[in-house]
């Protein structure tokens, strides 16, 4: 498949346009940025690739069979929509939109044009969290009644970047979402969510702590805490259930076992690290 990539940020150098780059089932065949000068030097970098100074003028590109949209989160549904206008399909860098409405358009969009639509939560494909849906499928821990996910840090979030802007940045929007996307992947779809978003010690304008509470229909419980404002890094998720638990300590690339915890003691699950 043949991808461009709207915007050129940090994430599109580290991540997306390598990876295409390496990858033997995929093609990178077009960037774009507002500035034309900085998008050809992007494309330079990566494959020598078309390089286009919008995203109108990438989405009829016809060597562009799909369209990763990795900008500031205010800018994904505009852009997710005219990709499925063109027949595009769509990987959306997280989180997906602002709000649930820009949501709901973004997937009926690609619904109406027939074209897929992903968003880039990757954790769910962590061997780790592979391997403990398995368990849990199994019935190794019995029946899941609590899901936890934390993440701890300083900071996290770049000085002067869109990152701290009221409605798109913050800590629940750039750091919990990942975490909160795990959490639903082990428990299912919330009936009810309170939440609690706070800047305790940072000098933003948004959030750099939050919490939630998810309630589901068969009565178990989920919970979420980012901290940016507590070093050292700390990423973890725990699966309850009525016959032990899962401990994924850290939630992190690289990580090689499991925890497994029950009455009789507990035991690593060993894994293929990424």
């Amino acid at each position: 498949m043949r991808f461009g990539i709207v915007g050129c940020g940090s994430i599109a150098a580290n991540s997306f346009a390598p990876s295409l780059v390496k990858s033997a089932e995929a093609e990178l065949t077009a960037v774009c940025r507002r500035d034309r000068a900085k998008a050809e030097e992007f494309a330079g970098r990566f494959s020598g690739c078309a390089a286009y100074a919008s995203a109108a003028e990438l989405v009829t590109d016809d060597k562009v069979d799909a369209v990763i949209v990795s900008t500031p989160t205010d800018t994904h549904c505009e852009y997710t929509v005219l990709a499925a206008q063109h027949g595009k399909h769509v990987l959306c860098e997280k989180p997906m939109a602002r709000d649930a409405a820009e949501s709901r358009a973004m997937i009926e969009a690609c619904q109406q044009a027939g074209v897929k639509l992903a968003v880039a939560y990757r954790r769910r494909l962590f061997p780790q969290v592979v391997a403990a849906k398995q368990l849990i499928a199994s019935g190794r821990i019995g029946r899941v009644v609590c899901v936890r996910t934390h993440y701890s840090g300083l900071s996290g979030l770049s000085s002067g970047s869109w990152q701290q802007e009221p409605g798109i940045g913050g800590a629940l929007m750039e750091m919990a979402v990942h975490r909160i996307e795990v959490l639903l992947n082990f428990a299912g779809r919330p009936t009810t969510v309170s939440a609690l978003v706070e800047t305790v010690s940072q000098d933003w304008e948004v959030d750099d702590s939050n919490g939630l509470l998810l309630q589901f229909e068969d009565g178990k419980i989920g919970i979420h805490s980012t901290i940016l404002t507590s070093p050292p890094r700390h990423d973890v998720a725990q699966v309850d259930g009525t016959e032990g638990r899962i401990l994924i300590d850290p939630l992190e690339f690289h990580v090689g076992s499991i925890v497994i915890e029950g009455a009789d003691g507990s035991e690593e699950h060993a894994v293929t690290p990424l």
